[in-house]
Parts: C-alpha cells; structure tokens; sequence
C-alpha cells in the first residue's frame, strides 16, 4: 500500500512522495527506534515483530535490597574534591559540599607521633601560684563581715579586686 500525500500538503509538511521501494514493509526501514525486532504486513497493515522475552536467570529481573541507612547514605566513604578540580564526581546538591570548597592543604604530620603542644603563657606564667584554686586565691584570713548595707560591702568588694588585680 503506497500513501500518496497532495502536493500542497507535502510542501507544507516539507515530505517528498514515497518510491516503490519505500513502499509496504520497506516503509519503516532504517528507523531508529528500536521498538521492534521486523516489520511485517498482514493484510495491507504493518505490524511490529516485538522483541523476544527475557530470561529468567538474569539477575535483573529479580527483586533486590537497594535501599541505604540513612547513616550509611550521610557517612559513605567520599572521594576528596574542591572547587577548581577537574572531572568531580556529581553529587545531589548541598550548600556545604566539599566539591564547592576550596582546596585545604593537609595538616602537617607530627615527626614520631610526638605532641607539640605546649600550655604555658611563656614569660607570663608565674610557676608559683600554678595550681591555685580559687578559694586559695581569694582567701584573706579575715573574720566574717557583720555589716549588712548592700553599698558598703559593694564599695569594699571592688577596692579588694582592684588591688588584688594590680
């Protein structure tokens, strides 16, 4: 069966007319689908030759476990990646991603697993008063204050702790 489209339809639809050739079964050859396996014709009518089932020994047609923990998905292993590196791995979008970070230089590693952290404020620390608690460093020996003005023993207060900050 050969369609035969007027002329003024096939220049508006840009269609040129179709050859014997191209004509039945031969009409749908060369398409890039891939729908179907063949064509054949019945009766005037083209029909699709469908692809063959699938076996059932592959091992995509049975069910599988593919979700993730929520602590697996949070804390999978990364590859490192910042900014301006070449060919990063795609990732679902976050404001914190390290792929949208400038690169860190690495920590420097410590010669034999030593420490070097020193707590001391140099020449500023006095070694004598070292492990002072406070009690220690606000004790005066004095007997117990009878007064009870509120002004009074403010007044006293502050002079104590600005000689004592001298």
């Amino acid at each position: 069966q050969v369609f035969v489209v007027s002329p003024t339809r096939a220049a508006m639809a840009g269609l040129t007319h179709r050859t014997t050739q191209e004509a039945g079964v031969n009409y749908l050859r060369g398409s890039k689908v891939g729908s179907a396996t063949g064509y054949i014709s019945v009766a005037g009518i083209i029909l699709g030759l469908p692809h063959g089932k699938r076996s059932k020994s592959l091992p995509g047609n049975r069910i599988r476990f593919d979700a993730v923990s929520e602590h697996a998905d949070k804390f999978r292993p990364t590859p490192y990646s910042y900014a301006s590196m070449d060919r990063k791995p795609l990732t679902p979008y976050h404001p914190l991603a390290y792929r949208s970070r400038l690169a860190v230089e690495d920590a420097p590693v410590p010669f034999k697993n030593a420490s070097n952290i020193e707590f001391n404020d140099g020449i500023h620390t006095c070694h004598k008063r070292r492990f002072m608690t406070t009690n220690q460093v606000h004790f005066t020996g004095e007997p117990c204050d009878p007064r009870t003005n509120q002004g009074m023993l403010s007044d006293e207060k502050v002079g104590r702790r600005m000689a004592q900050a001298r």
